[in-house]
């Protein structure tokens, strides 16, 4: 038998939700260290012992905000690549994913870039998916290069397109052309024949930013 929400569930769980969505435009603009319970409490339209209800303090409701962030990407990430097996695709593929991940919820993924360990360490459990790829394109010869630096040009071009979606409020089509860009400059850039490299990004870029009716 299940059983029906009261009235006080449903206003924890509206609360717990205007937190996390609070929290997660305060830090994605400005870091955890910058932002304080009060200015995440008036931003929530909660009092500051509302917060402390659901989070015993920042760096608790930041993990519970990173965590949800990281997972949003990964999973669009799974499924995009779901069926993939050519490496080459599912780098760029990854990157793309990303970029359209920005441009459609901008303060998820700011706040996923500034609250995650080790997004920029080539070698991080995060990035094990992405280090994977490239490494499978080393081993077929589709890429060239050691792959520390080659993970580590990836990571770092999708980081800055991120940021730059993100922050300027880049709609779909402004984000589609500069990740097609982007990514076709990726590819040459692991060893990828210029030709291959922008019809290969452009194929990508086309179907990553699709319109989902």
């Amino acid at each position: 038998m299940m059983l029906t929400p009261t009235r006080s569930d449903r206003r924890r769980v509206r609360n717990r939700d205007a937190i996390l969505s609070a929290a997660e435009t305060l830090f994605g603009a400005r870091g955890i260290e910058a932002v304080s319970i009060d200015e995440i409490a008036e931003a929530a339209d909660l009092a500051k012992g509302t917060v402390y209800n659901h989070f015993t303090d920042k760096d608790a409701l930041a993990a519970e905000i990173a965590a949800a962030a990281r997972a949003d990407g990964e999973a669009r990430v799974a499924e995009a690549n779901a069926g993939v097996p050519d490496p080459v695709r599912r780098t760029i593929r990854g990157v793309l994913v990303f970029a359209r991940f920005a441009a459609e919820r901008p303060e998820r993924a700011r706040a996923m870039m500034r609250l995650t360990p080790g997004a920029s360490d080539p070698f991080a459990p995060v990035n094990e998916g992405v280090q994977a790829d490239v490494a499978a394109g080393l081993a077929a010869g589709a890429f060239t290069g050691h792959i520390e630096s080659a993970t580590l040009m990836v990571l770092g071009v999708a980081h800055i397109l991120i940021a730059r979606i993100a922050g300027a409020r880049l709609d779909l089509e402004a984000a589609h052309i500069l990740a097609r860009d982007a990514a076709a400059l990726v590819l040459r850039g692991l060893g990828v024949a210029p030709a291959a490299a922008l019809a290969t990004a452009a194929a990508e870029a086309a179907d990553i930013f699709k319109e989902v009716p």
